[in-house]
């Protein structure tokens, strides 16, 4: 997957590769036409199922089952692939650290991310990747990506047009859970890019910047002189480069802790809130029919999630158990 910008387009190529998730139904094949399209083609009007958005859980069921498919597609090629489970996303504070406890306890998340960065250097398919040739790297890529990124395209709500393959074991996936491949990636490169959209309105609003010049003075108060929350998270990334981890941990989360006091205690934390409700409600009215669809095309995939993951439980139990197959991103 790429965008028009040359940097983007390679860390969106390297996400692509490094990271799977989504599930859905057996029932349709590849060669059979969505219920949408096959109204469409008899004169009528297709029914749409009711926009619910799925559970949590749900959620979790479509991403094993992507994982399962993607790995049955590559073993038939060639290539072993681990099922691994996503790690949990970790939180964000975009407009600055507000919750004081949090910042207690992990700082900018600094530790967190090393933890994660152990995990994805041990995650089964990065090792068995690395593991491999050049010649053989760029297999297994085109086999789970496709040769490259075009013949699918969609421009995401930032204003940068995304390609990718048709072809690959990701598209045969998702192809397999969500029928009509084109109409997925598109909904789901809308709906997966109206966050930065929002946070860069929220930054870009008259209040917000009057929040953060409050915040600041509260910061210089405390003999932390930042400008705003960037500038002060700028400054804690510095500290493991003359501190030990322990140490800047320590510095990491004091300075974390004053932050999210200065948020709380000025209009920061109140004012990023309510605007990111307000530009996140316009973003979703305005998108509504893109989120709609995503929403019935994940509720149309359980059944064939839950029938994937069924087999492959069946299919797994009684086997000698495979270290291979935690972790929580693909090769």
């Amino acid at each position: 997957m790429r965008g028009q910008h040359p940097a983007r387009a390679a860390a969106a190529a390297v996400a692509a590769f490094l990271f799977l998730g989504g599930c859905g139904p057996l029932a349709r094949t590849a060669a059979e036409p969505s219920p949408e399209a096959a109204a469409g083609r008899a004169g009528r009007a297709a029914p749409l199922a009711p926009a619910r958005e799925p559970s949590a859980a749900e959620t979790r069921l479509l991403e094993r089952a992507e994982q399962i498919l993607i790995s049955r597609c590559m073993d038939g090629r060639g290539f072993p692939y681990a099922v691994t489970e996503a790690p949990e996303a970790a939180r964000s504070f975009p407009y600055g650290v507000d919750d004081v406890e949090w910042a207690r306890a992990h700082g900018y998340g600094g530790r967190d991310e090393r933890a994660a960065a152990r995990a994805r250097e041990a995650d089964p398919n990065q090792r068995y990747f690395r593991g491999l040739s050049a010649s053989g790297r760029a297999a297994a890529r085109t086999a789970l990506m496709g040769s490259a990124p075009v013949g699918l395209s969609a421009t995401a709500p930032t204003g940068m047009t995304i390609t990718a393959s048709p072809e690959g074991c990701i598209a045969d996936a998702e192809r397999t859970l969500y029928g009509d491949l084109a109409t997925w990636f598109r909904v789901k490169v809308v709906t997966m890019n109206l966050r930065p959209v929002r946070e860069t309105r929220v930054h870009e609003d008259r209040q917000y910047a009057q929040a953060v010049g409050e915040w600041a003075a509260c910061m210089r108060a405390a003999g932390r002189p930042y400008a705003s929350p960037d500038a002060s998270r700028q400054a804690a990334a510095h500290f493991g480069e003359s501190m030990p981890p322990a140490e800047a941990d320590a510095a990491e989360a004091e300075l974390a802790v004053i932050e999210a006091t200065c948020a709380s205690g000025t209009a920061l934390a109140r004012v990023s809130k309510a605007l990111d409700h307000t530009y996140g409600e316009r973003l979703r009215a305005q998108h509504q029919e893109e989120i709609a669809l995503r929403w019935r095309l994940q509720d149309g995939a359980l059944p064939m999630a839950r029938q994937v993951c069924e087999e492959h439980g069946s299919e797994e139990h009684g086997k000698t158990p495979n270290p291979r197959t935690s972790g929580g991103s693909h090769a």
